[in-house]
């Protein structure tokens, strides 16, 4: 293959693998702006968590292990069966008439989204030459980002209009389209002519792990997707429960999250190339907190303004973590484990959405049920105040939890400025 051919084809490439990113990561949580819908019609308590949390479940589960298959048989193949069992998933969701037949549809789209997203950072990485893979990532972790905030937004509207069923059917066309223009556009897979065995899955992580950074890098990481994955699952229910919003307006005040990321998170990108990544992602935390307590602040008589403007405040502390945390992450991984370290990082990000969408139900219901004297497993209506006892309830433990990534990240500054400073000792008295 000429040096010219995959020049003319990266971006195709890129836009490709960008699209269906993009929609498994917004299928992750287009489904929380309708989960009070979902769980009226067919007639669920508490349990319907379970729609939005074994999504994230069954793609932890399986993620490492289809990273090092991608290796193993060409990560275009893992791919190109990801699109394909996510898009037989989301059929499956949407001819769904039961709680249990719904949430065995969602194992199948995760375990799809699985398939795709530990194989779609290996295949622009191969795509792309050294001194462009930067841009190229950052474009991806904007699309992760992205979709992770837009799909409350088109959910309110689809729910508002349609039946629920179409959060997923939507998906059907744009996965069929997805699959026909990645054979069209993505390389073909080759397998690793390498055994596998050289470098197992275990070896990989463990060659991570060795690393303090690493550690470090991914636990603030699985600690900050816990806050997310939490605090999307509240604010859907604070919207349109305690506040009464319908669905297509609790749509639209999720724009403050991805407006938010979509100005600021490219800015400290380019900050972080500038100043370096410990000082962004540390400010972008402290700014988290401060989101996170002000939104525990609102109660059923807050203005718009003032939701937008609070939600937005968490949002940017967010948007300006991310970008270069992913760059440390990554950076922190040693160079023969990027592949698995990359879907690493998707797991760090799953996992901690998982737990934080399975961690915000019980202590929501845990506070509430305080606050009742009684056992309470799903929203009481005439008693919005029951729900934001537990709504302030949960956002004040969030922000304990975002100190603690805090204090990680502190700490990992601290280490460097320690080892900047030994190696310029050395260096003069060399």
């Amino acid at each position: 293959m000429s040096q010219q051919q995959p020049t003319k084809s990266k971006w195709a490439i890129l836009i490709t693998v960008l699209i269906m990113t993009f929609m498994v990561c917004l299928d992750s949580s287009i489904v929380t702006v309708a989960l009070p819908v979902m769980q009226k019609r067919l007639g669920a308590g508490d349990e319907i968590q379970w729609v939005s949390s074994v999504y994230l479940i069954a793609t932890c589960v399986v993620l490492l292990p289809f990273g090092r298959l991608g290796d193993r048989f060409g990560k275009v193949f893992i791919f190109q069966a990801g699109v394909v069992g996510f898009t037989i998933g989301s059929l499956l969701c949407g001819i769904a008439q039961t709680l249990p037949v719904l949430i065995a549809a969602r194992i199948v789209q995760g375990v799809g989204c699985a398939l795709a997203m530990a194989n779609n950072m290996g295949i622009i990485t191969e795509a792309f030459p050294a001194h462009e893979r930067g841009r190229a990532m950052g474009l991806l972790s904007s699309f992760v980002a992205l979709g992770m905030m837009v799909g409350p937004v088109l959910g309110g509207v689809i729910v508002s209009r349609w039946p629920w069923e179409w959060i997923f059917l939507i998906n059907v066309p744009v996965g069929i389209a997805s699959y026909f223009v990645g054979r069209a556009v993505l390389p073909r897979s080759e397998r690793q002519k390498e055994p596998l065995e050289k470098t197992s899955l275990l070896d990989a992580i463990r060659l991570c792990f060795e690393r303090e950074a690493f550690r470090l890098n991914f636990a603030t990481m699985f600690i900050v997707f816990m806050g997310i994955g939490a605090s999307e699952l509240l604010l859907p229910f604070y919207f349109q429960d305690a506040h009464g919003f319908g669905p297509d307006m609790a749509g639209l005040l999720f724009l403050a999250l991805p407006v938010a990321n979509a100005l600021i998170g490219p800015l400290s990108g380019a900050i972080s190339d500038r100043i370096g990544c410990e000082v962004p992602t540390l400010v972008g935390l402290v700014v988290y907190i401060v989101g996170l307590l002000a939104v525990g602040t609102l109660d059923d008589s807050s203005s718009i303004p003032t939701i937008l403007l609070l939600v937005g405040l968490m949002s940017t502390g967010t948007a300006i973590f991310q970008s270069p945390n992913n760059a440390l992450f990554m950076n922190s991984a040693p160079p023969r484990a990027l592949g698995v370290a990359g879907s690493m990082g998707g797991l760090a990000r799953y996992l901690g959405l998982a737990i934080g969408i399975w961690g915000g139900s019980e202590l929501l219901y845990g506070r509430m049920s305080a606050e009742m004297g009684t056992p309470v497993t799903s929203l009481i209506p005439g008693r919005p105040d029951i729900f934001l006892a537990g709504f302030t309830f949960v956002f004040h433990v969030l922000a304990i939890l975002i100190s603690l990534a805090c204090v990680l990240t502190a700490l990992r500054w601290f280490r460097k400025r320690q080892e900047r400073a030994g190696r310029k000792r050395q260096a003069e008295a060399a």
